[in-house]
């Protein structure tokens, strides 16, 4: 997510569109033959520790302690990403930002309980993070995401890569939607391009979208729904094995903070994942 120095609750699941059948891709939008590397639909959701457990809820390798990987300051964000596990000295936090249902992940921001908030480091508000750090990562290919955007004030959603060996950057936005669920941002932040081209595309809001990048040794090119939205070369900085992640934060320097048209709980709901090879490059 942007770096300038550089949205607990039951979701009415009955509002929402109803998720498609996921569609395993046999070629790219330009064309070339993929191989499926990585998939979840979201039938349940498999967090870290659980049995077939994938995502990770925190930032990081996930040896840190405390609070430190749930956040990133850097932005000015107000949310804390917490999970059903999170607990401290006084015992479980009981917070889950996380609902599976319908073959639908939703991750959902809300207000930090009053009499939960000294607890977690003063957050005014929680959500959630799920990444495949300690389950896949790839060098080159093409990720989606098909998922439908929050809006509000101050809502940040995002699907991301960062880089395995835990540098930064290089970093690939394959969408980040501010405030505005209908306004898409995509962009690549390299330590060769301190100006990165932030590619910008307006979408219908309130439905479920596609959002993809194939990224090879040449050349990064994000689409929406199968169109491509706009390209740049690939960085040199940029050929390593990145994994994905997929969060809803809350504020920032960039959204700026909720007021009071921002409705909550805020949800961003996953239908599926994907990330393929190139079957040729």
């Amino acid at each position: 997510m942007r770096d300038t120095g550089l949205a607990i609750l039951m979701c009415c699941a009955a509002l929402m569109p109803a998720p498609v059948t996921a569609q395993v891709l046999s070629h790219a939008p330009d064309g070339r033959p993929l191989v499926l590397t990585f998939a979840d639909e979201f039938q349940s959701f498999r967090p870290l520790g659980a049995p077939g457990g994938v995502w990770r809820t925190t930032f990081g390798p996930g040896d840190e302690k405390g609070l430190d990987r749930r956040t990133l300051p850097d932005n000015g964000e107000l949310e804390l990403y917490v999970d059903a596990r999170l607990a401290d000295a006084s015992g479980p936090i009981g917070i889950d930002p996380f609902r599976a249902h319908d073959g639908v992940l939703d991750i959902l921001a809300s207000p930090t309980p009053p009499q939960l908030k000294a607890r977690l480091g003063g957050h005014p508000y929680v959500s959630g993070v799920i990444t495949s750090q300690p389950s896949f990562s790839q060098t080159y290919g093409y990720f989606e995401m098909r998922a439908k955007l929050p809006s509000g004030k101050g809502l940040w959603p995002a699907f991301w890569l960062l880089p395995q060996d835990q540098s930064w950057p290089p970093e690939i936005d394959v969408l980040e939607a501010v405030g505005d669920g209908g306004d898409i941002h995509s962009t690549v932040h390299s330590t060769l391009k301190p100006t990165a081209v932030d590619v910008e595309t307006h979408v219908a809001r309130g439905a479920f979208h596609t959002f993809a990048v194939a990224w090879d040794r040449n050349r990064v090119a994000w689409y929406i729904d199968g169109r491509k939205t706009g390209e740049q070369q690939t960085p040199a900085d940029l050929n390593k094995p990145m994994y994905v992640l997929a969060n809803l934060a809350v504020g920032g320097d960039w959204p700026g903070a909720p007021d009071a048209t921002t409705v909550f709980p805020a949800t961003l709901s996953i239908d599926f994942i994907h990330a393929y090879q190139f079957s040729r490059n």
